[in-house]
């Protein structure tokens, strides 16, 4: 486990001489000169422990430290504080920080109470990841994450998921960023209280205030009743807004400012009502470059990207595939009444190799026709995949039907395990389980050592 340590110090000086120390320690360093460079960092990095000072100008130790358990309340925090500070000190380790060492501490010291922190941090990692061991393997409340990139995703939400920090979710279209939402607000201390998703981009532009924040009887031509808006209906618990970046700039006057108060009044009514909620929002444009074009506030954008998860697109996270395709084989073939149990090899290899444009979307599609339309009871890559994947028209029934041999099955899995690594043969030998030397003798026997 690669532990991240922050420092925040004015002192340059100090700064420095704890990074080279630490580096030596084989810790990755960060450093901040202030609070505002330091909550820059925490948004876009795991923060495992910071070391802060408790006297710095513009954001002080407490506030920094309060700031950062909103974004990750898994950070360890350790104060450097003068003789002077101490009673402050003490106060700050009732309010949730680590520990504290006094200004003229020894390296010894400090390293020590670092360490402490350290097995903390790595006994917390180790109850979360049997926690994900005990919800089902790579399988978390509906979010498949077998891949390094969506163990990380998992990671992190687990770390944000009860604080009341907005969620910005960036990727392209297709990739889940709906199926990550549910899963913060399930893994959150809402999760009994009411998910409520908004497609921004679906609503007429003129029924947006309306649709978010209600209206009162006869407050226009149409009103016929009163109704309440997804913020009065989503109190005490999460809005997911989807394609937050469809979302109008009159709309989203009138959407800051109930970020920044806490309170909608119904079309109609004077009369204001407070809501608790907790914002995750979605979208597969650059909002940075929205703002700079003038189509996004800029104050708006930073109220909703406190927290930042972008969700690789399907082609960055392969090991994902075969997780989600089986998954998806299984919940077709109940929902369909079909037998279907496995893919063979080479309908795998082409999902596999497939560049997804339409990510995690698209491979649904797939393999939601590809069950429709099976027969047997496994998926049989040129009877039932389309040609977009593999480039093949459909084969007549008797090719289909032919039963492969066992040497058949091996040479495409060691033809693609080696095409998936590039021709490393030790990390193909290493990855079937063999020794090289077999591998060698596979590839002269498959002519594949060319």
């Amino acid at each position: 486990m690669n532990i991240n340590i922050l420092i925040v110090d004015d002192e340059e000086s100090i700064r420095e001489t704890l990074k080279i120390i630490l580096n030596n320690l084989n810790y990755n360093v960060f450093t901040a000169k202030d609070g505002f460079e330091a909550i820059h960092i925490i948004k876009n990095n795991i923060i495992d422990i910071m070391v802060t000072d408790l006297r710095m100008p513009g954001m002080d130790g407490i506030e920094l430290m309060q700031k950062a358990l909103e974004i990750d309340p898994s950070i360890e925090t350790i104060f450097i504080s003068a003789y002077a500070d101490i009673k402050a000190a003490v106060k700050v380790v009732k309010m949730g920080a680590f520990d504290y060492v006094e200004k003229s501490f020894s390296t010894d010291e400090l390293i020590f109470t670092i360490e402490k922190a350290v097995k903390l941090r790595k006994l917390k990692e180790e109850n979360r990841s049997l926690r994900r061991r005990v919800e089902g393997k790579y399988n978390y409340d509906g979010v498949i994450a077998k891949s390094e990139a969506m163990q990380k995703i998992i990671d992190m939400v687990n770390r944000v998921a009860n604080s009341k920090a907005n969620i910005l979710l960036t990727g392209e279209s297709g990739v889940g960023k709906d199926v990550i939402a549910n899963y913060i607000h399930k893994k959150s201390n809402r999760a009994n209280n009411s998910f409520i998703e908004i497609d921004c981009g679906a609503i007429p532009e003129n029924l947006i205030e309306s649709e978010l924040f209600g209206h009162e009887k006869g407050s226009f031509t149409g009103a016929d009743h009163t109704n309440k808006g997804k913020f009065e209906l989503a109190d005490k618990g999460t809005i997911f807004l989807d394609e937050i970046g469809e979302l109008p700039l009159h709309a989203q006057v009138k959407f800051l400012r109930v970020l920044q108060e806490k309170q909608i009044y119904r079309i109609g009514s004077e009369r204001k009502i407070n809501v608790d909620v907790r914002i995750i929002a979605a979208t597969n444009k650059n909002l940075s470059e929205e703002v700079e074009k003038g189509n996004f506030r800029e104050d708006l954008y930073y109220r909703l990207n406190v927290v930042n998860l972008y969700i690789p697109p399907l082609r960055d996270r392969r090991d994902d595939i075969p997780v989600l395709a089986e998954t998806f084989l299984n919940e077709f073939s109940k929902e369909y009444n079909k037998n279907i149990k496995y893919f063979d090899v080479e309908a795998m290899n082409y999902l596999m190799d497939y560049e997804w444009k339409g990510n995690v979307r698209e491979l649904r599609n797939v393999i939601e026709r590809a069950v429709l339309v099976a027969n047997d009871d496994e998926i049989l890559h040129k009877d039932y995949l389309p040609k977009e994947l593999t480039g093949l028209e459909q084969a007549d029934e008797n090719n289909v039907k032919r039963e492969k041999t066992l040497a058949e099955y091996e040479k495409m899995i060691i033809e693609n395990t080696l095409k998936r690594y590039d021709g490393n043969k030790t990390k193909t030998a290493d990855v079937l389980g063999i020794k090289r030397q077999t591998l060698y003798n596979k590839l002269k026997d498959y002519n594949l050592d060319s």
